[in-house]
């Protein structure tokens, strides 16, 4: 053999050497800082206004827990606009180092791919998901004094008038629209839809301006209570506690008219695994515990389980189901 390729040879080795110590250095800061984490506070950015919303409210109770169980002070950071992009975008350009969370959802990770294109981060490949929260279904509500007391005399009346009937909801690719366009497509029915924002979409509702609403229960179960709301049906698998006497849309016969949303904990993807399986254990024990469950119920959300690879898996598979459902509703970008 010539010097030449014992030369290769030793440089290859060395250089094969080097890599392998940058490995085991860097897996060894890896294990070393997730032992100490955390060690100080941490941002949990909600990408939606702190109004008192299902997402803040979500946010806020996960946020408790974690401080709790972390035994450091973790800050829910409200972080509104662009549908949620803006917050996604600050929470995927963060360090990935389990200091900077995100409260995602299937609007944020999924849906938003087909309503903005134009985003510039692609939440399914710059984000990891930790462990999912809880998955939500909207009620099919109409004002007490419209004539229909169930599912089957409102499609009646739809398809007797094709249009005439409006529904309210809280804007262009919100759950609220995208429920109706899938509930319209199952059913056969066509509605006329009137965007609003949350708070002027359920003043008109409640004032008999509009027909319809796909509203989170949540909103309405008070005025289901009182006979201002009547509720035709749950737009979700399940039936919810707290209308435990409203079927579901499959209960109608109309399985493929349910939609729910979903909400999870993201952080920026390269975050150590150590640092994820840590947080992913102590969401699950939040969204698990008796309380947490019976304030969620009460707003018609319940738990998924899904946590890290499992909740990764199913957040990516969102991601043309959304498309899909927007593009149906024609609310994707034109």
């Amino acid at each position: 053999m010539t010097k030449r390729r014992l030369f290769k040879r030793a440089l290859a080795f060395a250089a094969s050497s080097l890599l392998c110590l940058g490995i085991a250095k860097a897996q060894a800061q890896a294990q070393a800082q997730a032992q100490e984490y955390p060690n100080r506070s941490i941002t949990l950015v909600v990408p939606f206004s702190g109004n008192g919303n299902i997402a803040d409210n979500q946010g806020r109770m996960i946020a408790r827990y974690l401080s709790d169980a972390l035994g450091q002070p973790v800050i829910v950071e409200n972080k509104p606009g662009a549908g949620g992009m803006i917050g996604t975008e600050q929470v995927a350009h963060a360090r990935p180092d389990g200091y900077t969370l995100l409260y995602g959802t299937h609007g944020t990770q999924a849906a938003n791919l087909a309503l903005q294109p134009q985003a510039r981060i692609n939440p399914a490949h710059d984000l990891r998901a930790v462990h999912s929260l809880f998955r939500q279904s909207t009620v099919l509500v109409t004002p007490g004094t419209r004539p229909w007391h169930n599912l089957a005399e409102l499609l009646a009346a739809a398809r007797q008038s094709p249009g005439r009937i409006t529904y309210a909801s809280s804007g262009i690719g919100t759950q609220t629209h995208l429920a109706s366009a899938q509930f319209q497509a199952a059913t056969k029915v066509s509605f006329t839809h009137v965007p609003y924002n949350t708070a002027s979409s359920m003043t008109d509702l409640l004032a008999g301006n509009v027909d319809l609403s796909f509203s989170y229960a949540e909103s309405v179960v008070q005025y289901v209570a009182n006979g201002r709301l009547r509720a035709l049906a749950i737009n979700g698998k399940t039936r919810l506690a707290v209308l435990p006497d409203v079927p579901t849309v499959g209960e109608a016969g109309y399985p493929g008219a349910a939609l729910e949303g979903w909400s999870g904990i993201f952080v920026p993807r390269g975050t150590p695994d150590a640092v994820v399986a840590r947080l992913a254990r102590e969401i699950a024990k939040a969204t698990e515990a008796p309380e947490v469950k019976a304030a969620m119920a009460r707003i018609g959300s319940y738990p998924m389980g899904l946590s890290d690879a499992a909740f990764q898996a199913f957040a990516e598979a969102e991601v043309p189901r959304w498309e899909q459902i927007v593009r149906n509703a024609g609310a994707g970008a034109r």
